[in-house]
């Protein structure tokens, strides 16, 4: 397979050798011009650059006739490996890096489709057997996963001028499972804030009554507070433009509260303690452990947060089969605010939504119209 230029953070390295950037550090790996294994360097540039220098050079034989036509194929596997390592570092969503959480999510998936088709030649692999992988997946989300990810694969491939085809576009979705996932009653959770922890009462009011995800609750701090308002900027959608910068008034008034708070600044102050943690949800661990997740050692992880609403949950003795998530708190508020007047416009905004159609999966659709049988029967 001809190899594409390098890109701008590898261009000054000798062959074989990759940088990959992690925090403010960076890695350097060499991958075997023959094998294809790649193995750590570290993170000294220097000593990486003149082993590289030294392997490359006793690696290099002169090329026998027959590896022409060895080379000839393209496994699929250099190509996964390539796309992994060099463009996902550096792809762009309108100027935005990939998240932490996607990045980790498509490393995830090209190792499964490295061990089940990486071997197959990718200017011969056939529509048939890309199917056949997506059909393994378990559930339509992992399928239509896994098929998002190929059709940009293949869209680079393209673009690079190895194949002409893009197959994984040309299979079809998986229609969407059944939702299995109970939704919430303010009963619930009125019975769950009972039992919760106060860092989880704090955000599941916060969740309820600003309608933001559990990442942008979590990332809520106390000097986002300015002339009257809440600055948030959604983690989740800031890609998407003006939608996810959200200017909340300070006084907004709640849908509902489990405590005596009146306004979205009361929730906020509730928040506050002797522990001096700039963000809002919190709570001192018993262990102060380092974590990626968190900025500060007080602030709650995201499975920190859905963890405390489950422990909650059960204690409220709430029983089912698919029972309701932190998650359904977000459909619980929108249902509330629309009690409360709020037109679906209104509610788009708060959401950060960009079209209507989202905000209207979020609607509460449990509440049924009662038929009065009429006063003269």
């Amino acid at each position: 397979m001809t190899p594409r230029p390098r890109k701008t953070g590898n261009k000054d390295l000798p062959d074989n050798l990759y940088g990959s950037k992690k925090g403010t550090k960076t890695y350097y790996q060499y991958r075997h011009p023959q094998t294809k294994k790649y193995t750590g360097f570290g993170t000294d540039k220097k000593k990486a650059v003149d082993a590289a220098k030294q392997l490359n050079q006793l690696l290099a034989t002169p090329e026998p006739l027959a590896n022409r036509v060895i080379k000839s194929q393209n496994p699929f596997k250099d190509y996964l490996i390539y796309y992994r390592d060099e463009i996902t570092p550096e792809k762009r969503v309108n100027g935005f890096a990939l998240s932490e959480k996607t990045t980790s999510e498509h490393q995830r998936i090209i190792g499964h489709l490295i061990t089940e088709l990486g071997h197959i030649d990718l200017t011969k692999i056939t529509q048939s057997q890309i199917a056949d992988y997506l059909n393994q997946q378990t559930t339509a989300e992992t399928h239509n996963k896994h098929r998002s990810l190929l059709v940009m694969i293949y869209k680079h491939a393209i673009s690079d001028g190895i194949i002409k085809e893009n197959l994984p576009d040309r299979i079809l979705k998986r229609d969407k499972d059944a939702k299995k996932r109970q939704r919430l009653t303010l009963e619930q959770y009125q019975a769950i804030y009972k039992h919760a922890r106060p860092a989880i009462r704090n955000a599941m009011e916060l969740s309820l009554n600003a309608l933001q995800r559990r990442e942008d609750i979590r990332q809520w701090r106390f000097d986002q507070e300015k002339d009257g308002y809440f600055y948030i900027i959604q983690s989740k959608t800031k890609k998407h433009g003006k939608s996810a910068y959200l200017r909340i008034p300070t006084n907004l008034p709640l849908a509902y509260s489990g405590s005596t708070a009146k306004t979205l600044a009361d929730i906020i102050k509730r928040c506050k303690d002797a522990s001096l943690c700039p963000y809002a949800i919190h709570e001192r661990p018993k262990k102060q452990l380092r974590s990626k997740e968190k900025q500060h050692p007080f602030q709650l992880s995201p499975k920190q947060i859905s963890n405390g609403f489950a422990e909650a949950r059960e204690l409220a003795g709430i029983k089912a089969d698919f029972p309701p998530t932190f998650h359904e708190i977000l459909s619980l508020g929108q249902s509330l605010r629309e009690k409360q007047g709020w037109s679906l416009k209104e509610i788009q905004i708060l959401r950060g939504h960009t079209k209507e159609g989202m905000t209207k999966k979020y609607m509460d659709d449990r509440e049924w119209t009662t038929v009065a049988i009429p006063a003269i029967l």
